[in-house]
C-alpha cells in the first residue's frame, strides 16, 4: 500500500499485535512495521493533535519562570517528556521508508551528514518510546518500538557469528561488521526495556545470546574487563579497555534486565563487574576513576589537557552504579568503598549554579572545563536524589532543585525541542546538535523516567502509574513490572484489560498474569 491511499479509517484502526508480528515472514514483517511508523505519526498528528511543538525562541523571562515550577513532582518530568522530548522525536527521526530511525539532525532538525544507521543509536530510541508507553499506555509509542525492534533483529544481528553490527546503510545492510563492545551493551539497552514493557519472549534470547558473547568471547578471564573491540567473528581486535566497555553493561542494560527477569546471574554478573571496574579504574593516588588502560590495566594518557583527564560523568555513572546495587543487595561495603569518590565529585564537579562540569584536572581538580553535556548534567541530578535516599540529608534536594533548574533553562531547547549537546557553565550554547550516532532521546527520557520515580517514590511518598502490554503470557505467569532497583516498592492496584486485577503479591512486587493473547496493564506502585 503506498503511503497516499491510506485512509482515516485505518489510521484509527489499532495496530497489529505485536504476537502477529513475530508470526509472519520477516521480509513481511518489514514492510509492515514501515507502515506501523507511518500510522503512528499520522495518528499523532491527525488524532492527538501532538504536531505543533513550541516554535519560538525561549525568552529571559520564560528561563526565569522555569525556575518557579515544582521540579519535585514527578508529573513536571513525566510532561516533560511527553511535551518537551518525544512530539519532536515522533515528527522528525522515524525513517518511513526504510525503517528504524534518522540518524543525524541539527538544532532544527535539518538532516546532515550521513544516512547510516547504528544499532546502538536504534536501541536507545527504542528505550525512549517504551518509556513514553510506560508513561502513557499509548498504542502509537510501543508499536513503533515494536518496528524498530524488527528491524533490529532483522538487520543488526550478525546471523552467521552472533552479535550486533557496529553500522548499517540506510536500508539496514551492514557497513561496519566489527563488534565495538559499546555498541553490544548499548544495543541491549532498549530491548531491555522494551522486555519489561512487553515480555517479548524473542527480544529476549536476543539479549541473552548478546550477553553470552560478552561472557565467553569478550571478557578477559586473566586480568579481568571486557576488551574493546571484536572482529566479525568474535575474535579480539582490540585489547585495549575502557570505561565504556567496562561499566556500561550495569548502567545500560543489565539491571533493567534483572528487574525483568528477577535472574540472579544478571545481578550476579553486575556485582563482579562494578567490583572489577572499581579495583582496577581507581587511581590509587587521587581515588578518581581514570582511563583509558591497556589490556593489562595500564592506565595510557592520551593527551596534554590537564582540564580533561577525569570525566566527571562517568565517575557519577560509576558510583551510581554501586548506589544502586546496594539497594538490591544491602551490601554496605559498596556505599563504603565509593565514599572517596562522591566526596571527590561534589567538592571538585560541580558549580555554584548547579551546572556539572564535563571534566577536571586528575591531579590539580581545580581545573575543570567550562562546559557541560545534557548527559552529565542529568547523571548529577539523578546523583542528587540517590544521596537523599540514602542519608535523608536535604542538603541534597536543594542542590538537585539547582541541577534541576539549570537542565530546564539552559539544555531545554524551548524554540525546536529536546535538548542541546553541551551548554557552557553560563548557560549560553555550545553544542546544538539534536541527533547523532550517540545522541538520541534516550538520556533525556531514561532521566525523566528515573526521575520521576525516584521523587514521588522517595521524596513525595505518593503513587505512580505506568503501562504495560503482555502477549500471549503462560498462565500465572510472574510478572515483576517496577524498573527501578527499590525492592521495597509495592504494588497497589492492577487493572488489566480495564478491570480490576486481585491476583498479584503487595510486598514483593509481583502478578501473576492471566493467559490470554494480549494483557494490556495498568500498575500502580508505591
Amino acid at each position: 500500500m503506498k503511503h497516499s491511499q491510506i485512509t482515516n479509517n485505518q489510521i484509527c484502526e489499532n495496530p497489529r499485535n505485536l504476537r502477529h508480528l513475530r508470526s509472519i515472514k520477516m521480509k513481511n514483517q518489514i514492510k509492515k512495521s514501515k507502515l506501523s511508523y507511518l500510522l503512528a505519526i499520522m495518528a499523532c498528528f491527525v488524532l492527538s493533535g501532538c504536531s505543533n511543538p513550541k516554535n519560538q525562541e525561549s525568552t529571559d523571562a520564560e528561563k526565569s519562570a522555569v525556575a518557579d515550577t515544582n521540579v519535585f513532582e514527578g508529573n513536571f518530568w513525566r510532561n516533560q517528556a511527553l511535551t518537551d522530548i518525544m512530539p519532536y522525536w515522533l515528527e522528525h527521526s522515524l525513517d518511513t521508508v526504510d525503517g528504524a530511525f534518522i540518524t543525524n539532525f541539527d538544532r532544527s532538525w535539518n538532516q546532515i551528514k550521513g544516512t547510516e544507521k547504528h544499532p546502538s543509536m536504534i536501541s536507545r530510541h527504542i528505550f525512549g518510546y517504551s518509556v513514553a508507553y510506560l508513561f502513557t499506555g499509548e498504542e502509537k509509542y510501543l508499536n513503533i518500538a515494536s518496528g524498530a525492534v524488527d528491524f533490529l533483529l532483522e538487520h543488526a544481528w550478525d546471523k552467521e557469528y552472533g552479535g550486533w553490527y557496529n553500522r548499517l546503510d540506510k536500508q539496514g545492510n551492514p557497513t561496519d561488521s566489527t563488534k565495538n563492545t559499546f555498541v553490544q551493551f548499548y544495543t541491549n539497552t532498549g530491548l531491555s526495556l522494551y522486555y519489561l514493557v512487553t515480555h517479548d519472549k524473542n527480544v529476549l534470547r536476543y539479549i541473552e545470546k548478546s550477553n553470552e558473547i560478552a561472557e565467553t568471547k569478550r571478557q578477559d578471564t586473566i586480568n579481568g574487563g571486557f576488551y574493546d573491540v571484536l572482529n566479525r567473528d568474535l575474535s579480539v581486535k582490540s585489547y585495549g579497555k575502557n570505561f565504556s566497555s567496562e561499566v556500561v553493561p550495569v548502567s545500560s542494560y543489565m539491571l533493567y534486565l534483572y528487574l525483568a527477569t528477577r535472574d540472579d546471574k544478571y545481578l550476579e554478573q553486575a556485582e563482579r563487574i562494578m567490583n572489577v571496574a572499581l579495583d582496577k579504574m581507581q587511581c590509587p593516588e587521587t581515588d578518581w576513576i581514570i582511563e583509558p588502560f591497556d589490556k593489562d590495566w595500564n592506565c595510557i594518557t592520551r593527551n596534554s589537557n590537564l582540564k580533561t583527564e577525569i570525566n566527571i560523568g562517568h565517575n557519577q555513572e560509576l558510583v551510581w552504579m554501586f548506589y544502586r546495587l546496594y539497594l538490591l543487595t544491602e551490601k554496605k561495603e559498596y556505599l563504603d568503598s565509593t565514599k572517596a569518590i562522591t566526596e571527590k565529585i561534589y567538592k571538585w564537579g560541580v558549580a555554584e549554579n548547579g551546572a556539572w562540569y564535563s571534566n577536571s584536572g586528575r591531579k590539580d581538580p581545580s581545573m575543570h572545563t567550562d562546559f557541560s553535556y545534557w548527559w552529565i548534567q542529568v547523571y548529577g541530578n539523578m546523583f542528587d536524589i540517590f544521596n537523599y535516599k540514602l542519608t535523608g540529608d536535604k542538603k541534597y534536594l536543594k542542590h538537585f532543585k539547582k541541577g534541576a533548574d539549570f537542565w530546564n533553562k539552559y539544555f531545554i531547547d524551548k524554540k525546536y525541542g529536546d535538548t542541546y549537546r553541551g551548554v557552557f557553565l553560563d548557560g549560553k550554547i555550545k553544542d546544538d546538535i539534536k541527533a547523532a550516532p550517540d545522541k538520541t532521546c534516550y538520556h533525556a527520557m531514561e532521566y525523566n523516567l528515573l526521575i520521576s520515580l525516584y521523587l514521588d517514590l522517595w521524596v513525595n511518598e505518593k503513587p505512580v502509574e505506568l503501562y504495560y502490554c503482555i502477549q500471549s503470557p503462560k498462565e500465572n505467569e510472574k510478572f515483576y513490572p517496577s524498573p527501578i532497583e527499590d525492592l521495597s516498592v509495592k504494588i497497589e492496584e492492577v487493572t488489566i484489560n480495564g478491570e480490576n486485577w486481585a491476583d498479584f503479591n503487595k510486598d514483593e512486587a509481583y502478578i501473576n498474569l492471566p493467559g490470554l493473547e494480549k494483557v494490556e496493564m495498568k500498575v500502580v506502585l508505591k
